[in-house]
């Protein structure tokens, strides 16, 4: 009983997912298997010193061949792989919306006129295993509403982590919602092997980084204390938790955290190097610190950028901590590790 309930939670939180386009990645909790990082301030031999250069250390833990690496899906155009001619085979296509780095979303419609809405995630860690099926050549994860409204298939990419390709399929009538998602899907992972196209990036780009090499056990020992547990979430984000505590890095592609100051309440702060981030501290029973910044422009869009992300969050209020400043502290840290700005 306990199985079905938790598959029940993450399939109903999918579909909210499907249909708003929200970043399944905030739910999904990866466990792939992370390099550990040097004695100094990161994972890599030092910071990047040419613009868009790739971290030196992260290697493939997957066996779905070349294309399939970490290094190289943290390249492709998650829009680039939901092509028209393969939308138009499954109805009427609307215009593709980049949600992030690694997901695209499509609410079109069926060949009947009805909707039919498609997220595609690069990355995404599937909620069960294959269960012998494949799509692509590559291991099929597949879960579905049991009205048939809602679908989501991973081809798995990376076997130890059950992480891969999603495709999630959202329809407001009860039908069949897998079979376009997989169809989808196929033509992804066939697109990808064949030579997906490259997501087009600011020169001083995050999205080669692997946030989980960034930062040394030193370091992150200061927010989350001895021997941090790392969680990494999706291409692009990365936890590390300890008693109490938990600590999170992740770069995405977002409103510029300056232009939302008044909203989310957040005031700025000077961290030095040129980089100045809006904070928001609180703390209540709990307290919880977050600091953004956006790092370069994202082309073609005004409102959007690159922004770094980090959160330290304590479940249990601690006297006399300030959990601002060692939050800036990892922050400083972490800005000399990112291309130059």
């Amino acid at each position: 009983m306990r199985v079905v309930l938790r598959l029940t939670v993450a399939v109903l939180a999918g579909i909210l997912l499907v249909s708003c386009g929200v970043d399944r990645g905030k739910w999904a909790n990866p466990q792939r298997t992370h390099l550990a990082p040097d004695a100094g301030f990161g994972g890599t031999s030092g910071p990047p010193t040419t613009s868009g250069a790739k971290p030196t250390t992260t290697t493939s833990r997957t066996s779905a061949g070349a294309a399939f690496t970490l290094d190289a899906l943290r390249e492709v155009d998650p829009c680039g792989l939901m092509a028209e001619k393969t939308l138009k085979g499954l109805g009427e296509p609307a215009e593709n919306r980049l949600r992030d780095y690694a997901q695209c979303s499509n609410y079109m419609k069926d060949t009947r006129g009805k909707d039919l809405n498609f997220t595609l995630t690069i990355g995404e860690t599937a909620t069960v295993k294959p269960d012998g099926k494949t799509v692509g050549g590559l291991p099929l994860a597949q879960t579905e509403l049991d009205d048939h409204t809602a679908c989501f298939l991973t081809a798995i990419t990376d076997t130890n982590a059950n992480q891969g390709i999603t495709v999630q399929t959202g329809t407001r009538d009860a039908s069949d919602s897998c079979t376009p998602g997989r169809a989808l899907l196929e033509a992804a992972v066939n697109r990808i092997r064949e030579g997906a196209p490259e997501l087009k990036v600011d020169n001083r780009t995050l999205r080669a980084l692997e946030p989980c090499t960034l930062f040394s056990n030193a370091v992150l020992e200061t927010v989350v204390g001895t021997g941090p547990r790392t969680r990494p979430n999706g291409l692009h984000g990365c936890g590390w938790n300890g008693d109490d505590v938990s600590f999170s890095l992740r770069f995405r592609i977002a409103m510029k955290p300056d232009d939302l100051a008044e909203t989310s309440k957040t005031t700025p702060v000077n961290l030095g190097d040129g980089v100045t981030a809006q904070q928001l501290n609180e703390v209540k029973t709990g307290a919880r610190c977050r600091l953004e910044w956006a790092h370069a422009a994202f082309p073609g869009d005004n409102e959007r950028a690159e922004v770094v992300s980090l959160e330290f969050s304590r479940y249990s209020a601690k006297a006399g901590e300030d959990v601002c400043a060692k939050t800036q502290t990892v922050a400083k840290s972490l800005i000399p590790r990112l291309p130059k700005r």
